[in-house]
């Protein structure tokens, strides 16, 4: 087959001006400048996350303190907080101002051997008093407390600034407190030890001992929480009292005791004693309460018998009275009548009418006339 003729005219070659182009890089080449972009891409993110890296949101119950180069700048609540990052700000997470923080106040070390002996080892102490001081009452006694602050966090900056020193300045606080406070109460506040009175208030006539107890018993436990909330508000407003004097002499904690729960308690060696009072009290107020019925009893006997006498005193009076009464019928109307002849009738009468009476119990009836000068000897007997 013959072969078409190109209609495309024919074309000289062009013949390059200029210097070669340069060869394509190799694989080495492409590899590095590959490495170098993901580098600048790492670079980028990593600079992204940095400049982001204390933009973050503080929880409702959290509140922040922003720090730039050391030096408190403000604060943040709740909410979206933007800073710069580290190590331009620095930001320091604290809890928010309605956040309850709690603080177990540590036991005091005792100062001699004999106080150590008289407070007791870690076994004498239940759990509740795991770590109780000794401290002194008014009126000469000794007394363990064992106490737990309850705090929140009222000035952030200030709280910042001396957070490693406030747990250990409201123990001091507290201690100091707690020792003002029970030198001015009696050890009967702390841990009262109830009364003959006491034991026996509430029970009354009738009632049975068990029940006057249980009586009893609800009133002490009234007043004996009465007098420790007494106690409890007059150490929370002196520990308040001396943070807000630290705050005025220009050292302030930032915090504040919203509530102190202490548990009072005796020395392991007055303990015994201290139940065995009770004890004898509960014993005292049974035989008292026991008393009181049998005597109420015996009143109410007595009343009962005074009752009857006088009772039966008034109706034998009224018969008294009613049998006079019929038996001065007749004589009455004597008494009321002014005309002599009516009165004489009516003596005749009463004469005619009772004589009958009197003559049918009679069994003999002798008539003598007194003018006849006519003697009897009756027999009788002398006088």
């Amino acid at each position: 087959m013959n072969a078409l003729p190109d209609p495309r005219p024919a074309t000289t070659p062009v013949v390059p001006v200029g210097p070669p182009p340069a060869p394509p890089p190799g694989p080495i080449a492409q590899s590095v400048a590959i490495g170098f972009r993901a580098v600048y891409v790492v670079a980028f993110l990593l600079a992204v996350v940095w400049l982001a890296s204390n933009v973050r949101e503080i929880a409702p119950d959290s509140q922040a303190v922003v720090r730039r180069f050391g030096a408190i700048v403000r604060t943040q609540p709740a909410g979206l907080l933007i800073a710069w990052p580290r190590p331009i700000e620095q930001v320091q997470l604290l809890p928010g101002p309605e956040r309850q923080l709690s603080q177990d106040v540590p036991a005091l070390p005792p100062p001699t051997e004999q106080t150590a002996a008289l407070i007791g080892g870690p076994g004498e102490n239940s759990a509740a008093e795991a770590s109780p001081s000794l401290y002194l009452t008014g009126d000469g006694n000794a007394v363990l407390l064992s106490a737990t602050l309850i705090y929140r966090i009222n000035d952030p900056i200030a709280y910042s600034l001396e957070q490693s020193h406030v747990q250990a300045a409201l123990d001091r606080l507290f201690h100091a407190s707690a020792v003002q406070v029970t030198a001015g109460r009696d050890l009967n506040d702390f841990q009262p030890v109830p009364s003959v009175q006491q034991a026996t208030q509430g029970i009354g006539v009738g009632q049975q001992p068990a029940a006057g107890q249980a009586a009893a018993g609800a009133a002490a436990e009234g007043n004996v929480e009465q007098v420790r909330a007494e106690v409890r508000n007059d150490l929370l407003q002196m520990l308040n009292a001396r943070l807000q004097q630290l705050a005025a002499d220009g050292s302030p904690l930032g915090v504040e005791v919203e509530r102190i729960d202490f548990t009072p308690s005796l020395p392991p060696k007055a303990k015994s004693a201290f139940d065995a009072v009770l004890v004898a009290v509960q014993a005292a107020g049974r035989n008292i309460a026991t008393a009181n019925t049998d005597a109420e009893h015996r009143r109410q006997g007595a009343t009962q018998l005074s009752e009857q006498l006088i009772s039966s005193a008034q109706a034998s009076a009224r018969e008294l009275v009613s049998n006079a009464t019929v038996n001065t019928a007749a004589i009455l109307p004597l008494e009321r009548e002014e005309t002599p002849l009516t009165r004489s009738s009516l003596l005749m009468n009463i004469y005619r009418t009772d004589v009958g009476n009197i003559m049918n119990h009679a069994g003999a009836v002798t008539l003598v006339d007194p003018k006849s000068g006519v003697r009897f000897l009756m027999p009788g007997t002398q006088k």
